[in-house]
């Protein structure tokens, strides 16, 4: 005679139940990793992103106040008062290598400070760059802006000029990032990734 068992309820849910093999849990964490890992990638990307549209903001800002200047004055401001702006004493807010932090724009009496009040340039918050911005008449040549643009002037070209230069470090690995606005052309060219 056979005796057959039927499955009590409890062996009967568990023989349907299949758990994971340790192969399976490593996959699905090593998936994990990899899309953390991604993710942080793309916030960072994006938060620096996000930080350099402040220079091209500001040097925007910058043009458009020369303009106004120039329609005033028939000349354009020079407000670092130097022929390249490559020194970074000549700068503003602050006149030493760009770091990573926020300066205050707005103080200062000295004649750098008091060039960008005249010319009429404020920033609402905080800036993470620092800037410079030199001009001169049509029969000088115009500053170097310190990084390759094509067909960019070395000799007078008979019309007055500025350079405006943004200088950052937004992670602080030491690299400096350099924005460049010029009147010669309504590009805004960048160098290096900070």
């Amino acid at each position: 005679m056979i005796v057959r068992r039927t499955p009590t309820r409890r062996s009967a849910a568990h023989a349907g139940a299949r758990g994971f093999t340790l192969v399976e849990l490593m996959a699905v964490v090593a998936i994990v990793a990899i899309l953390a890992g991604l993710s942080v990638y793309g916030v960072r990307k994006y938060i620096l992103a996000a930080k350099t549209s402040e220079a091209t903001e500001m040097i925007g800002a910058i043009k458009t106040a020369q303009e106004q200047y120039r329609a005033e004055t028939f000349a354009y401001k020079d407000i670092s008062k130097v022929s390249a702006l490559s020194d970074y004493s000549t700068f503003y807010p602050d006149t030493t290598v760009p770091k990573r932090k926020k300066l205050a724009w707005g103080g200062g009496t000295d004649d750098i400070a008091n060039g960008w009040r005249e010319l009429g340039v404020s920033a609402a918050a905080p800036v993470m760059y620092i800037y410079g911005c030199a001009a001169g008449p049509g029969s000088v040549a115009p500053a170097a802006p310190g990084i390759t643009i094509g067909n960019y002037p070395t000799a007078a070209t008979g019309q007055p000029w500025y350079l405006i230069k943004a200088a950052g470090d937004l992670d602080g690995n030491g690299t400096v990032g350099t924005y460049v606005g010029t009147s010669i052309t309504a590009e805004i060219f960048h160098d290096k990734e900070e």
